[in-house]
């Protein structure tokens, strides 16, 4: 079978039908006006066209119809040629004949053109022979008839030739079009085969890099531990040769599995704010040693418009930054590298311009044009110079292609190259009021700054202008002794020098050796040496005690200021005493909302005491759930009385966001407002939240005026149906905290709990017992696989480390989640190690404040018959059944009757037991003291057990 063929005949079939059924009017209005009978005339049209019409609607385009259709054709120009005899058209009608004959080959079935030619014969003969007067009276002869059959035969065998042509035309388009289809699903086979075979490439790249990522952090955390170590000046180069080799191969590890997740498409972009400036200035920092071995300056030109902070992916744009100047700096011998950022908007957005120069060695034209090409390198022979997988500038394209821009090249050879990257990204509407603290003592300094280098002396001028700060500028040791030496004369003399190390004349440590020497009235003023040579370096054989501090170049602001700072802490800072601050007004909901009752789910037990305290400061009654599933129980029986619902998102059992689809199927978002409290603060996070149908986002560590701000927005006044206790704010027992516990920032902690002391120290205690072992149970899980116990364990940490203001806890907690969350196990059981060595001057602080509580332990006793006693046992159990937060208030006033002191009610195991919401162990612990119990005198120590 042809099917184009086949098409062919079929429309030429359906043609034919309504051809047939024309000539039916046509016969009888030639009858009419031929004389002869119309009726006659229109049966015998009838006749042909109804034999035809009927065949092709049971055969269609079969051999029947075909052949049928011919004689068909033949008989309508027999008929006409009958009707018109002695007419002047007679012989006109042999034409159409001629005409329809020629109509069969249509078909493309010779077949059929024999059967018109043969019925176009049958026709002549019987006219000329058997009805000789039908037609051509007296006219008909022989010859006449071999004439006619010498023309049709010949039409026919023209015919007959071009329908074969055709049907060999179709035949071979027919199978031309067949190999097509052939190749093609071959090559859609190979295509297949290719995807799948890079696919299966890129997933074998990214399981390898995972693979040997593991060990090299094993080794590079070994590397640095060995360090710590005693060893001979041989032993350390060789630790150090191995290091840098480690973290060399680690670079080539990470471009290849960066490449691998892009190629498959799982290189996806984060939105956070990040501090710009900040970021350009480490990565600065990262290439600063490298830089220094090469003797390249790195110099950094930061437009005043660009913003302060951004909305982005600040690892992948930082990933950007560190691959450009790091090529800048392997390409060039003691030149230049000059990294600059200028911004614009478009559409709304910061369009970031990033520039990075070098005095490199250039590019060719042919270089430049496959740069960005993976696995590709500028120098590609076997000779090459400079190392590297020609992943990394391929990577930045993907990057920045992937946050909406591009990056170009301009290069020429021995003149060094100058990269080019726009990248979109959201300002930061948080960016005012974010600046760096700055103690009022500090910005009162007087500062002198010497250094030879122009660039160097500007840079350090914007840094201190954009603190409010003045500071004098010299190019030279002997300018700064003159400055200062003036200075003193003057009455105004210098607080802090920043003296360069490297400059011609007196050097900075010489400087500060001439002024030692010198006799001023005032004193000295404080040193801080900088240097660009590496302060290891710079310590060999140097008298430390001379100098007040020592800084690297590139000069980071933050970390400038965080030294200044220290330098004149113990002269200027004042004395902060932590017990007994003084305390603000507490942020309170609005007075129509407060009595209102929230249900807050919270599986961390330092989070919930956290929060729990916020809200019941606000005013409001506080039930809570541990985890989704428990919540989704609560809001099925009394959802209610609930005026809002506060909801962690990872939480075991059933995290928040499965537990707000199961509400919402319930309650709507006007009916029972969800308010996510989670420590993920990123975009995306938040999108996912409220499509699951929760109201609003808080990001841990809660701020209570946020918390507030939040809760007025989304509660409603009369929400509770039925009416509630006055809220009964819990006090918590007096205990004092330090002046300072490191690393603990007391004050700023202080702030989230609303001032309460007492809280404060008994969450750094829980704290201390809940993450002691932290390390060991993130290392189990890890080897047992249990890589979302890991993450949640992780998240939790990040959360609460982040509510006791531990930056730097919080920072490795968040990074470990973070890596865990990629699947990177191998970094993440390295990051381990650092979240040990972070976290332990915590766990030890937390220690402290525990020292000699449970020797003074005393426990409810069951031989005191008090009426007020026995009122306030009752009372305190009733409220741990219904599992109130006001119990730990019930504790304080049984406490309060039965004369407990301040640190035996803290170290009391109810009172320990309703701080950790545990309240079956406070319950059967109240149970077991009850009158009738047991023996009276009866008591329970503070491990819980009776004697």
């Amino acid at each position: 079978m042809i099917i184009e063929l086949d098409k062919l005949r079929f429309h030429f079939g359906r043609f034919l039908v309504p051809l047939f059924w024309a000539h039916v009017p046509l016969l009888a209005t030639v009858a009419l006006l031929t004389g002869h009978s119309p009726i006659a005339a229109a049966l015998g049209g009838t006749l042909l066209a109804g034999a035809y019409h009927l065949t092709w609607w049971r055969q269609g385009i079969a051999p029947a119809t075909r052949y049928l259709s011919a004689v068909a054709l033949m008989g309508e120009p027999a008929i006409l040629l009958f009707l018109l005899r002695g007419h002047a058209w007679q012989m006109d009608m042999h034409m159409y004949f001629f005409a329809m004959l020629a109509l069969t080959i249509a078909w493309c079935d010779k077949r059929a053109i024999l059967a018109a030619a043969t019925a176009t014969a049958l026709h002549h003969l019987l006219l000329l022979y058997l009805l000789p007067y039908a037609v051509f009276p007296g006219q008909g002869n022989l010859e006449r008839v071999l004439l006619h059959a010498g023309i049709v035969a010949f039409q026919t065998a023209v015919l007959v030739w071009l329908s074969d042509k055709l049907v060999e035309s179709f035949q071979r388009n027919q199978k031309m079009g067949e190999e097509i289809l052939a190749k093609n699903q071959a090559l859609e086979a190979r295509t297949r085969e290719a995807e799948e075979a890079n696919r299966a490439k890129s997933l074998f790249l990214a399981n390898m890099s995972h693979e040997i990522r593991t060990p090299m952090n094993a080794i590079l955390g070994f590397c640095h531990l060995v360090a710590r170590t005693d060893l001979d000046p041989k032993q350390q180069d060789y630790i150090g040769k191995i290091n840098q080799a480690g973290v060399s191969l680690l670079r080539l590890i990470n471009d290849i599995l960066d490449f691998s997740k892009n190629e498959a498409g799982k290189l996806t972009l984060e939105a956070h704010p990040f501090t710009l400036r900040s970021a350009i200035e480490n990565q600065i920092q990262l290439v600063a040693a490298n830089a220094e071995a090469k003797q390249v300056r790195v110099v950094s030109r930061v437009d005043a418009d660009v913003p302060e902070r951004l909305i982005g992916d600040e690892m992948r744009f930082c990933q950007v930054v560190l691959n450009l100047m790091s090529n800048a700096v392997k390409f060039s011998e003691e030149g230049t590298v000059t990294i600059g950022l200028s911004a614009s908007e478009q559409n709304g957005r910061v369009r970031l311009k990033l520039t990075v120069r070098d005095t490199g060695i250039g590019m060719t034209p042919e270089q430049q044009k496959s740069l960005f090409h993976s696995f590709t390198q500028a120098d590609s022979s076997t000779t090459r110079r400079f190392g590297g997988t020609g992943l990394g500038l391929a990577i930045c394209r993907q990057i920045v292609e992937q946050m909406g821009g591009d990056i170009a090249v301009e290069s020429a050879p021995g003149q060094g190259s100058s990269f080019i990257c726009h990248m979109l990204m959201d300002a930061d509407d948080r960016a005012m009021g974010l600046e760096m603290p700055m103690s009022a003592h500090v910005r009162r300094l007087r500062v002198l700054a010497a250094d030879d280098n122009p660039a160097s002396r500007q840079i350090i001028h914007d840094v201190f202008a954009g603190w409010g700060m003045a500071v004098d500028l010299v190019a030279s040791g002997g300018e700064a002794i003159a400055a200062i030496e003036h200075a003193d004369e003057r009455g105004e003399p210098y607080d802090l020098a920043l003296l360069d190390w490297k400059m011609p004349g007196l050097d900075g440590m010489e400087t500060v050796d001439a002024l030692r020497a010198t006799a001023l009235r005032h004193p000295q003023p404080k040193a801080l040496i900088i240097t660009a040579y590496g302060a290891d370096d710079l310590l060999q054989g140097v008298d430390t005690d001379k100098v007040a501090a020592f800084l690297t170049k590139p000069v980071v602001p933050k970390i400038l200021l965080d030294t200044i700072t220290e330098i004149f802490a113990e002269e200027h800072a004042p004395v902060v005493h932590v017990a007994a601050p003084a305390t603000p007004a507490l942020p309170m909901v609005a007075e129509a909302l407060r009595g209102l009752r929230v249900l807050l789910v919270e599986d961390n037990e330092i989070n919930r005491e956290i929060a729990a305290e916020l809200l019941d400061d606000a005013g409001l009654k506080v039930d809570f759930a541990e985890n989704g599933r428990i919540a989704c129980d609560m809001v099925r029986e009394k959802g209610a009385g609930y005026a809002a619902v506060l909801m962690d998102v990872q939480m075991p059992e059933m995290d928040g966001i499965s537990a707000t689809r199961i509400i919402r199927e319930q309650w709507s978002a006007e009916d029972l407002p969800i308010i996510a409290m989670t420590a993920h603060a990123y975009e995306e996070e938040k999108q996912r939240c409220k499509a699951a149908g929760m109201n609003d986002h808080i990001a841990k560590p809660v701020e209570p005026p946020v918390l507030v701000r939040v809760l007025d927005r989304w509660l409603k006044a009369g929400r509770v149906t039925t009416p509630l206790p006055s809220p009964v704010v819990p006090t918590v027992a007096s205990s004092s905290l330090p002046d300072r516990l490191p690393p603990f920032d007391l004050p700023a902690a202080l702030a989230r709990v609303n001032g309460k002391t007492g809280l404060l120290r008994k969450l750094i205690v829980t704290f201390g017992d809940s993450y002691d072992h932290v390390g060991r149970d993130l290392r189990a899980h890890l080897a047992a696989g249990l890589l979302p116990d890991a993450r949640r364990l992780a998240h939790s940490l990040k959360g609460v480390a982040g509510s006791l203001e531990l930056p730097g806890v919080q920072q490795i907690a968040s990074d470990i989640e973070r890596m865990l969350a990629a699947g990177e196990t191998g970094p993440a059981l390295a990051a381990v190690v650092d979240l040990e060595v972070a976290i332990a001057p915590a766990i030890a602080a937390a220690r402290s404040l525990t020292g000699g509580a449970e020797a003074s332990d005393v426990a409810i006793v069951t031989d005191q018959d008090d009426g007020a006693v026995e009122q306030a046992r009752t009372e305190l159990r009733g409220l741990i059944a219904r599992r109130s937060l006001s119990a730990r208030a019930g504790f304080e006033r049984l406490a309060q009757a039965m004369g407990l002191t301040a640190d035996q009610r803290a170290g009391h195991p109810v009172q320990r037991a309703l701080e950790q919401l545990d309240y079956e162990t406070a319950l059967a612990l109240i149970d077991a003291d009850a009158p009738g119990a047991g023996t009276a005198g009866r008591s329970i120590d503070p491990a819980g057990a009776t004697s």
